[in-house]
């Protein structure tokens, strides 16, 4: 809702989601990202992104849907 814009940059080759492993499979692309500790999931098929954080205080979820960038992005 905040329109904020994020690319994340998969390599499906190398098995990264930028620059960090990922695990890849037909349906999703799971990663974990050690500078916001936050663990991502994103349905390949639907776009839907799932982000889990835990923290001290019971951490927090978000969900968003990702699409292609768009030429000239």
């Amino acid at each position: 809702m905040s329109g904020t814009s994020w690319r994340i940059r998969i390599d499906l080759a190398g098995k990264t989601v930028d620059s960090n492993p990922a695990q890849i499979s037909g349906s999703e692309i799971s990663w974990y990202d050690p500078t916001d500790k936050g663990h991502y999931t994103l349905d390949r098929k639907t776009g839907d992104l799932t982000v889990i954080v835990a923290s001290s205080t019971g951490g927090y979820f978000v969900h968003d849907r990702c699409g292609p960038a768009h030429s000239g992005d």
